[in-house]
């Protein structure tokens, strides 16, 4: 099954609750998004909900060796603890962190997944993607997208030292802060159509982030929301019965509940 392009990983059903987030873009300090990060993850343990990073784990992850250091080794280090206590997670690759593999797996406990996911989140069939499926004007990322996850491009990238690879992810973040600063800034944004085709293979809800907005809202006879970036706002999602945005604050113990937001209009 495919999604724009986007290999759909269907899950079933979960057997209880679940906590969406995207876009924590975890730095190499970890700073604040690592102490809101501690704090999601405490709550999912503490409800046995699953937790779903719908992309953009970290602000980069170019090869295997990083798994072994720093704050990916400690992310690793506190998803594995997690799944010990009962939490299934299950990583999405998002476009800064799409050279995650089988090496995080095995130190994390949790499932990277090289697409999207279709799951029943409670009792409601739902399609959760990292989203830059859906923004389909930009022509120019969609392009590079293709060849950069290309498997002898895959391959080198995952294999190169630490040390380079991190000056490799710096440049191309730099360029890509320069690329998003200039033109026309409606190409960054999904499309009716794209949101159309997600839907279409058989759900009647999605989910989805990279845009950095936050926004609820109708689509069809289903509905959709966009999870902001967890590094600014410290937002995710809860789903069961009912669907709930929760706030992650550092050090105020239990998420809040937040402010449901308005809907997004989507471009043509």
């Amino acid at each position: 099954m495919r999604a724009l392009g986007t290999p759909i990983l269907d899950l079933g059903t979960t057997s209880g609750s679940a906590l969406l987030i995207s876009d924590l873009h975890v730095p190499a300090d970890g700073g604040v998004v690592l102490v809101r990060l501690r704090a999601a993850v405490a709550a999912a343990t503490a409800a046995r909900a699953d937790l779903f990073v719908l992309g953009d784990l970290f602000d980069s992850y170019v090869c295997r060796a990083q798994v072994r250091h720093g704050v990916w080794r400690d992310v690793a280090a506190m998803f594995a603890e997690a799944a010990a206590a009962g939490v299934r997670i299950v990583l999405l690759h998002g476009n800064r962190d799409f050279l995650l593999g089988a090496e995080f797996e095995r130190h994390s406990r949790a499932r990277v997944v090289a697409g999207g996911v279709k799951v029943v989140l409670g009792g409601v069939p739902t399609l959760l993607l990292h989203g830059d499926e859906l923004c389909v004007n930009d022509l120019p990322y969609q392009r590079a997208k293709r060849w950069l996850r290309s498997a002898p491009v895959r391959w080198l990238a995952r294999s190169l030292p630490l040390a380079v690879a991190l000056r490799v992810a710096a440049r191309a973040r730099a360029k890509s802060r320069m690329v998003i600063a200039s033109g026309d800034q409606s190409r960054f944004l999904p499309t009716q159509a794209a949101v159309a085709a997600a839907f279409a293979v058989g759900v009647r809800r999605l989910v989805f982030g990279h845009i950095h907005r936050h926004a609820h809202g109708a689509f069809g006879d289903g509905d959709y929301w966009i999870l902001p970036a967890f590094d600014e706002a410290g937002v995710g999602l809860r789903v069961d019965t009912a669907v709930a945005p929760l706030a992650f604050a550092p050090g105020a113990g239990p998420p809040e509940p937040t402010a449901v937001p308005p809907t997004f209009p989507f471009t043509a």
